[in-house]
């Protein structure tokens, strides 16, 4: 594709990658290991959950016949005196009631322990007063009270969770209630990352003058992370044919493959030239957003690939934009954009005509105004990486405003948390 090629929307390239993908197949892991994955097939009941009514109280089991007077005056407001019953069992969780109840019985039991048949309801142990075999019931709720029917949680064949679910702890704890301690789950995305450039040297090595650390790949890992993929590092390709050829060699078993830097224009951007000579399909390469017009996006022997900025806010930007729908859809996820919100804007920004832009920004809820409310971290060049390390959102100003102004109403992505357990903390 030549460098006169058209530019896309953020919206069109989202739909040209999104279209290709496909889901990744079903494995089967500890449910230790399955918190944050994604269902691969839905989970059904194969028992009632509780299994058989139990009792939601320390308390005693009785008949409601025996004290419906009793609640009925409690329910007028006037005192009337106890209802003695005898005891003729004590019934712990996890053992199993020996006797029915007969009229004026009642079970002593405790929270969790099957309720005896003929029990129509629990009442609390505060509201007794006990002696030996005899309680005497000073007060009660209604018919049924503190019993919990067998299947209230989870009836059997009932659906505990769906394929494309987040594997969340509650999620689990449905699933080992049911006694499988195995989950199918969507594979994760290998995501293989590729930095490029003669200036960048790994973490803890030497910095020669002029070169800079590789913080754009492990912030990108990070992000793959979040996204549920697991990153592969294949090491930094330096600016020749040779190296990077060396590396998209590496990239070989990975399910996606990012590059960063090299898909501009400049004299030393071999990574679209070495990627056409290895056979692979590029779809497009130039998006009309900011920060990360140049943004290549193909497949390679089947593999998709997206070549990000060398900026580290272009890259993360991007990566926010294409990879991480791309890497959600994979596992079935039907949540794949970022959130968004409506807010008022604290200052006037500028921004350029025919492109979308996204400042990174931090959105606040006004409790006196019932709003959101946003403003830019500050400068926002693409290489000012703490303008992200601030930001818990992108404030999205439109192809076609030049400005915005203080008290417009913008939208704005709501960034994911460094956890994936939800947005990024507001403050």
């Amino acid at each position: 594709m030549s460098v006169h090629a058209p530019t896309l929307s953020v919206e069109q390239a989202q739909e040209r990658i999104l279209r290709g993908v496909r889901s990744l197949d079903v494995e089967r892991v500890h449910v230790l290991e399955a918190d944050g994955r994604v269902v691969g097939e839905d989970v059904v009941a194969v028992r009632d959950q509780p299994p058989r009514a139990n009792s939601a109280m320390d308390g005693y089991a009785a008949h409601w016949a025996d004290l419906e007077s009793l609640h009925a005056a409690w329910q007028g407001d006037s005192e009337p005196p106890p209802v003695s019953l005898t005891v003729v069992e004590t019934i712990a969780a996890g053992a199993v009631p020996t006797k029915t109840l007969g009229p004026g019985q009642a079970a002593r039991i405790m929270t969790g322990a099957p309720v005896p048949a003929g029990a129509d309801l629990v009442v609390m142990r505060e509201w007794t007063d006990e002696g030996g075999d005899t309680v005497r019931v000073q007060r009660c709720g209604g018919d049924g009270d503190n019993i919990r029917p067998a299947g209230e949680d989870v009836a059997l064949g009932a659906v505990v969770a769906r394929a494309g679910d987040v594997l969340t702890p509650g999620r689990l704890g449905l699933i080992v209630g049911q006694g499988f301690a195995h989950v199918p789950v969507v594979r994760r995305p290998i995501v293989g990352i590729l930095p490029t450039g003669d200036e960048i040297q790994e973490p803890g090595d030497d910095l020669p003058e002029g070169h800079i650390y590789s913080s754009n790949s492990y912030a990108l890992a990070a992000m793959v992370r979040e996204a549920g993929g697991e990153p592969r590092m294949i090491g930094i390709a330096r600016d020749t044919r040779e190296s990077l050829r060396a590396a998209f060699g590496r990239a070989a078993g990975c399910d996606v493959l990012l590059t960063i830097g090299g898909v501009s224009v400049g004299d030393f951007d071999y990574v679209k030239e070495v990627l056409a000579e290895l056979g692979a399909e590029e779809d497009f390469w130039k998006v009309a957003m900011r920060p990360g017009k140049p943004n290549a996006y193909g497949r390679m022997g089947g593999m998709p690939y997206f070549g990000l900025p060398g900026n580290p806010v272009s890259a993360m930007v991007s990566f926010l934009q294409y990879v991480r729908p791309a890497l959600l859809a994979m596992q079935g996820r039907p949540d794949r954009h970022l959130p968004t919100v409506d807010a008022v804007l604290e200052h006037d920004v500028r921004s350029r005509r025919r492109f979308l832009f996204f400042l990174r920004g931090v959105v606040t809820w006004d409790h006196g105004a019932a709003r959101w409310t946003a403003r830019t971290t500050g400068p926002q060049g693409s290489g000012i990486l703490r303008s992200m390390a601030e930001a818990n959102c992108l404030i999205v100003v439109p192809e076609e405003r030049g400005s915005v102004k203080a008290g417009e109403t913008v939208r704005v992505q709501l960034l994911p948390s460094a956890g994936g357990r939800g947005d990024a903390g507001l403050r």
